[in-house]
């Protein structure tokens, strides 16, 4: 059988592969655990966005049947003309169109948000799985060094104390690493989820842009067609928008010390002011909240920068912790190594270790010649 000096020197270069190893996949599981989080907080964003949407499809269908009863029905309109009601009938029916309408239009940009939210998801189960592969990859590092040490030293060791003090200052490191990297990983997630709040800001200013173009060919005589681009134009800003005030909840709810963008309010058309009843004046009275609403943005975009700026330095100072955490840990884990290896060379430099730790002292032995005596 191979001496415990002989196991060691044979199993270095396994030893050392496996520590690089492991090291190179520390954050692994920081990273998985992060990746669970998020998307436990999109299911639970899905379901309450469901919940939503099914309420505004009621509110619709609700609407189309007020609707209905006035622009279908030939008795209502006869009834109230026969009364000499025929502008409270008419009054009633513009409501009831313009209800119908806002419900349509509030139906979109939910069912836009759930397609979003939705979007994200598949997006972060396939990160996931590229985070599985690699927490599975340091597991069995990890088995690997444990089956490597058990092999050859292995469990509490009282005649040895110092092994025993570099085990707990190694464990206590490996967890000190394993929360930087778990907080990095969280810094780093409200970084992305800051990108995709610009992507969709951007998308916002955009379609308010193409909006206040519309507008200004529709105050220039452009008609119905220019009234309906002027309106689909800022249905798509509001689902956007929609889309922003989603994500600042993710980002709050990582930290809520993160400050906020500001007032983000897209100007609301009506069909029936735009189109049935489009003027000069209601153009007038449009474009000037069109003109609002992108100045709010242009100030929400500027407020983004400032806060995305805030967080790059909040994820560059983890990376600085995370760093100094991971190279305590591999000399953590190289004293470690250190301790077991002068354990065994105490061992078969043929000391007796007490269970102290301390060398006992050898009993004389019979052939010894006598003590001096003066």
């Amino acid at each position: 059988m191979a001496s415990i000096q002989e196991q060691i020197r044979s199993a270095a270069s396994q030893n050392a592969s496996l520590l690089a190893s492991l090291h190179s996949t520390d954050s692994a599981p920081s990273q998985l655990s992060q990746q669970n989080n998020y998307i436990r907080d999109l299911d639970h964003q899905i379901s309450k966005t469901e919940k939503h949407v099914a309420g505004l499809k009621a509110k619709t269908a609700s609407e189309l049947k007020d609707h209905k009863k006035y622009s279908e029905s030939t008795f209502r309109r006869f009834a109230h003309k026969a009364s000499g009601r025929k502008n409270q009938f008419l009054e009633k029916a513009a409501r009831e169109e313009r209800e119908y309408f806002d419900a349509i239009q509030a139906q979109k940009t939910g069912e836009d948000e759930l397609a979003y939210v939705k979007q994200l998801k598949a997006e972060a189960y396939i990160t996931r799985q590229k985070y599985e592969a690699e927490v599975q990859r340091h597991d069995s590092f990890q088995r690997s060094l444990d089956q490597l040490y058990n092999s050859i030293f292995a469990g509490y060791t009282p005649e040895f104390p110092e092994e025993d003090e570099k085990e707990q200052a190694c464990q206590a490191s490996s967890e000190y690493c394993r929360q930087a990297n778990q907080t990095l990983e969280q810094e780093r997630h409200i970084l992305f989820l800051l990108a995709e709040t610009s992507r969709k800001l951007s998308e916002a200013r955009h379609h308010l842009s193409s909006a206040h173009s519309a507008s200004s060919m529709d105050m220039l005589g452009g008609g119905t067609f220019s009234s309906l681009q002027k309106r689909n134009f800022l249905e798509r800003a509001e689902s956007s928008i929609s889309q922003v005030r989603m994500l600042q909840d993710q980002i709050r709810r990582l930290n809520p010390n993160i400050g906020d963008l500001g007032p983000m309010n897209v100007a609301s058309g009506s069909i029936w002011g735009d189109v049935i009843f489009d003027n000069i004046f209601s153009d007038m009275e449009m474009h000037d909240k069109i003109k609002e609403s992108e100045t709010q943005l242009l100030r929400a975009s500027q407020r983004l920068q400032d806060v995305i700026k805030e967080q790059e330095g909040r994820e560059k100072d983890m990376v600085g912790d995370c760093q100094r955490a991971s190279e305590g840990l591999q000399n953590a884990r190289r004293e470690l190594q250190m301790a077991r290896e002068q354990a065994f060379a105490r061992v078969m430099g043929g000391e007796q270790i007490g269970g102290d730790g301390l060398m006992a002292s050898q009993p004389p032995s019979e052939d010894a010649p006598p003590a001096y005596s003066a």
